[in-house]
Protein backbone atom coordinates (compact mmCIF):
# COMPACT_ATOMS: atom_id res chain seq x y z
CA UNK A 1 0.00 0.00 0.00
CA UNK A 2 1.31 3.12 -0.54
CA UNK A 3 1.36 5.64 1.71
CA UNK A 4 2.50 9.87 2.25
CA UNK A 5 4.65 11.67 4.18
CA UNK A 6 4.77 14.51 4.85
CA UNK A 7 7.07 17.63 5.70
CA UNK A 8 6.21 21.33 6.84
CA UNK A 9 9.12 23.59 6.68
CA UNK A 10 9.33 25.62 10.00
CA UNK A 11 10.69 28.92 8.14
CA UNK A 12 7.56 28.83 5.52
CA UNK A 13 5.68 31.91 4.75
CA UNK A 14 2.96 29.67 4.05
CA UNK A 15 1.32 26.21 3.97
CA UNK A 16 3.44 24.21 1.98
CA UNK A 17 4.43 20.49 1.54
CA UNK A 18 6.92 18.37 0.86
CA UNK A 19 5.83 15.06 0.07
CA UNK A 20 7.02 11.71 -1.41
CA UNK A 21 6.33 7.72 -1.22
CA UNK A 22 7.48 6.63 1.44
CA UNK A 23 6.98 4.83 5.10
CA UNK A 24 9.89 7.16 7.11
CA UNK A 25 8.91 10.26 8.78
CA UNK A 26 11.43 13.30 7.46
CA UNK A 27 13.68 14.78 9.45
CA UNK A 28 13.51 18.47 9.13
CA UNK A 29 17.50 18.96 8.63
CA UNK A 30 16.94 17.27 5.30
CA UNK A 31 13.96 19.19 4.19
CA UNK A 32 16.12 20.68 1.53
CA UNK A 33 17.80 17.63 0.30
CA UNK A 34 14.26 16.02 -0.41
CA UNK A 35 13.70 18.65 -3.34
CA UNK A 36 16.71 17.52 -5.11
CA UNK A 37 15.11 13.59 -4.71
CA UNK A 38 12.94 14.65 -7.56
CA UNK A 39 15.91 14.17 -9.79
CA UNK A 40 16.34 10.78 -8.60
CA UNK A 41 12.58 9.17 -9.44
CA UNK A 42 10.64 10.15 -6.34
CA UNK A 43 8.15 13.33 -6.95
CA UNK A 44 7.77 16.49 -4.58
CA UNK A 45 4.42 18.43 -4.17
CA UNK A 46 4.48 21.85 -2.76
CA UNK A 47 0.89 23.05 -1.45
CA UNK A 48 -0.39 26.98 -1.05
CA UNK A 49 -3.25 27.25 0.19
CA UNK A 50 -5.64 25.88 -2.92
CA UNK A 51 -2.88 25.55 -5.30
CA UNK A 52 -0.26 22.60 -5.77
CA UNK A 53 2.66 21.69 -7.70
CA UNK A 54 3.85 18.11 -8.10
CA UNK A 55 7.43 17.85 -9.56
CA UNK A 56 9.21 15.20 -10.76
CA UNK A 57 11.68 14.19 -13.62
CA UNK A 58 9.34 12.23 -15.97
CA UNK A 59 5.57 10.94 -16.24
CA UNK A 60 6.32 8.01 -19.01
CA UNK A 61 1.99 7.69 -19.41
CA UNK A 62 2.06 11.56 -20.58
CA UNK A 63 3.97 10.91 -23.48
CA UNK A 64 1.86 11.66 -26.90
CA UNK A 65 2.44 12.53 -30.60
CA UNK A 66 0.64 15.51 -31.61
CA UNK A 67 -0.75 15.80 -34.94
CA UNK A 68 0.79 19.66 -35.42
CA UNK A 69 2.96 21.92 -33.39
CA UNK A 70 3.35 25.65 -31.99
CA UNK A 71 6.79 27.07 -31.72
CA UNK A 72 8.18 30.18 -30.68
CA UNK A 73 12.10 31.12 -29.76
CA UNK A 74 13.52 33.79 -27.65
CA UNK A 75 17.19 35.05 -27.23
CA UNK A 76 19.53 32.69 -25.47
CA UNK A 77 21.49 33.27 -22.43
CA UNK A 78 25.24 33.33 -22.86
CA UNK A 79 25.91 30.49 -20.65
CA UNK A 80 25.83 27.32 -22.12
CA UNK A 81 23.57 24.19 -21.09
CA UNK A 82 23.20 20.91 -20.41
CA UNK A 83 20.67 18.06 -21.33
CA UNK A 84 17.23 18.23 -18.63
CA UNK A 85 14.50 16.38 -18.36
CA UNK A 86 11.07 17.67 -16.10
CA UNK A 87 7.39 17.05 -15.41
CA UNK A 88 5.13 19.71 -13.89
CA UNK A 89 1.81 18.78 -12.44
CA UNK A 90 -0.45 21.58 -11.36
CA UNK A 91 -3.59 21.52 -9.10
CA UNK A 92 -5.28 25.28 -8.22
CA UNK A 93 -8.65 25.65 -6.76
CA UNK A 94 -10.36 29.12 -7.94
CA UNK A 95 -13.57 30.10 -8.10
CA UNK A 96 -15.35 26.54 -7.35
CA UNK A 97 -13.00 25.14 -10.28
CA UNK A 98 -10.07 23.01 -9.62
CA UNK A 99 -8.04 23.75 -12.30
CA UNK A 100 -5.34 21.09 -13.81
CA UNK A 101 -2.60 20.89 -16.27
CA UNK A 102 0.56 18.31 -16.80
CA UNK A 103 3.29 19.89 -18.99
CA UNK A 104 6.53 17.79 -19.53
CA UNK A 105 9.66 18.26 -21.71
CA UNK A 106 13.02 17.47 -22.95
CA UNK A 107 15.66 20.19 -23.20
CA UNK A 108 18.60 19.51 -25.61
CA UNK A 109 21.88 22.14 -25.63
CA UNK A 110 22.88 23.71 -28.81
CA UNK A 111 26.28 25.06 -28.15
CA UNK A 112 26.58 26.51 -31.36
CA UNK A 113 23.38 28.56 -31.07
CA UNK A 114 22.35 32.35 -30.51
CA UNK A 115 18.26 31.35 -29.62
CA UNK A 116 16.40 29.22 -27.33
CA UNK A 117 13.41 27.39 -29.22
CA UNK A 118 10.30 26.05 -28.01
CA UNK A 119 8.37 23.49 -29.54
CA UNK A 120 4.63 21.98 -28.35
CA UNK A 121 2.70 19.11 -30.28
CA UNK A 122 -0.87 19.19 -30.07
CA UNK A 123 -3.61 17.66 -31.07
CA UNK A 124 -7.41 17.50 -31.89
CA UNK A 125 -9.77 19.88 -30.08
CA UNK A 126 -10.63 18.71 -26.21
CA UNK A 127 -14.03 16.32 -25.93
CA UNK A 128 -15.45 14.17 -23.87
CA UNK A 129 -15.32 10.53 -22.88
CA UNK A 130 -11.55 10.18 -23.46
CA UNK A 131 -9.54 7.22 -21.79
CA UNK A 132 -8.17 8.70 -18.72
CA UNK A 133 -4.71 7.17 -18.51
CA UNK A 134 -2.13 9.49 -17.70
CA UNK A 135 -0.88 9.38 -13.97
CA UNK A 136 -1.83 12.02 -11.49
CA UNK A 137 -0.20 13.04 -8.30
CA UNK A 138 -2.44 15.03 -7.79
CA UNK A 139 -5.78 13.69 -8.14
CA UNK A 140 -7.58 11.46 -10.39
CA UNK A 141 -5.64 10.05 -13.64
CA UNK A 142 -5.94 12.85 -16.63
CA UNK A 143 -6.27 12.38 -20.12
CA UNK A 144 -2.60 11.88 -21.96
CA UNK A 145 -1.84 14.12 -24.91
CA UNK A 146 -2.39 18.36 -25.50
CA UNK A 147 -5.70 19.54 -27.34
CA UNK A 148 -5.37 22.14 -29.50
CA UNK A 149 -7.39 24.35 -26.92
CA UNK A 150 -4.21 25.03 -24.62
CA UNK A 151 -1.59 24.68 -27.36
CA UNK A 152 -1.13 28.69 -27.61
CA UNK A 153 -1.58 29.18 -24.03
CA UNK A 154 1.52 26.46 -23.03
CA UNK A 155 3.60 28.12 -25.65
CA UNK A 156 2.56 31.76 -23.68
CA UNK A 157 3.73 30.27 -20.15
CA UNK A 158 6.89 28.35 -21.35
CA UNK A 159 8.32 30.86 -23.68
CA UNK A 160 8.23 33.57 -21.48
CA UNK A 161 8.54 37.48 -22.25
CA UNK A 162 10.68 39.95 -22.51
CA UNK A 163 11.07 40.15 -18.33
CA UNK A 164 11.82 36.38 -18.02
CA UNK A 165 15.66 34.80 -17.68
CA UNK A 166 17.09 33.82 -20.71
CA UNK A 167 17.55 30.29 -21.10
CA UNK A 168 20.56 28.58 -22.25
CA UNK A 169 20.40 28.22 -26.05
CA UNK A 170 19.04 25.10 -27.52
CA UNK A 171 15.66 22.97 -27.84
CA UNK A 172 12.93 22.40 -25.24
CA UNK A 173 10.37 20.38 -26.94
CA UNK A 174 7.29 19.51 -24.88
CA UNK A 175 6.00 15.47 -25.32
CA UNK A 176 4.55 15.00 -22.02
CA UNK A 177 0.85 16.24 -21.61
CA UNK A 178 -2.09 15.52 -19.65
CA UNK A 179 -5.40 17.39 -18.95
CA UNK A 180 -9.04 16.89 -17.39
CA UNK A 181 -11.84 17.28 -19.10
CA UNK A 182 -13.44 19.50 -16.76
CA UNK A 183 -10.84 21.24 -14.83
CA UNK A 184 -8.19 22.14 -17.58
CA UNK A 185 -8.09 25.66 -19.55
CA UNK A 186 -6.15 27.98 -20.94
CA UNK A 187 -5.14 29.42 -17.67
CA UNK A 188 -4.23 26.53 -16.41
CA UNK A 189 -1.79 25.22 -19.23
CA UNK A 190 -0.59 28.74 -18.90
CA UNK A 191 0.30 28.69 -15.39
CA UNK A 192 2.01 25.08 -15.98
CA UNK A 193 3.92 26.22 -19.17
CA UNK A 194 5.55 29.18 -16.62
CA UNK A 195 5.84 26.36 -13.92
CA UNK A 196 8.04 24.33 -16.19
CA UNK A 197 10.31 27.04 -17.39
CA UNK A 198 11.05 27.86 -13.75
CA UNK A 199 12.14 24.23 -13.24
CA UNK A 200 14.32 24.03 -16.42
CA UNK A 201 15.55 26.95 -15.68
CA UNK A 202 16.67 25.75 -12.13
CA UNK A 203 17.99 22.83 -13.50
CA UNK A 204 20.14 24.43 -15.97
CA UNK A 205 21.46 27.12 -13.88
CA UNK A 206 22.24 24.70 -10.64
CA UNK A 207 19.83 25.68 -8.78
CA UNK A 208 16.93 24.45 -6.36
CA UNK A 209 14.04 23.92 -8.53
CA UNK A 210 11.64 23.59 -5.30
CA UNK A 211 12.57 26.86 -4.70
CA UNK A 212 11.79 28.12 -8.19
CA UNK A 213 8.56 26.81 -8.13
CA UNK A 214 7.97 28.08 -4.68
CA UNK A 215 8.75 31.62 -5.85
CA UNK A 216 6.85 31.20 -8.65
CA UNK A 217 3.43 30.21 -6.58
CA UNK A 218 3.71 32.40 -3.21
CA UNK A 219 3.97 35.09 -6.24
CA UNK A 220 -0.05 33.98 -7.23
Amino acid sequence: MTQTMTATRADAPFDEELQTRSDRPVPGDVQQQLASRIWNGAPVILTEGGSRVAIRTDEESAAYVGVDIVCGERAAAPESGHAARAVVELSRALGGVTMRALLGAEFSPDPRGAVTVFEIPFGESAGLGAVTGCGSELGPPLVAGLPSDFAAAALDGLAGDTGVAALAAGLLRVDRAGFDEVGSSEMAFKLAGRLLRCVVDALLRGRDPYNAVRAAVGAW
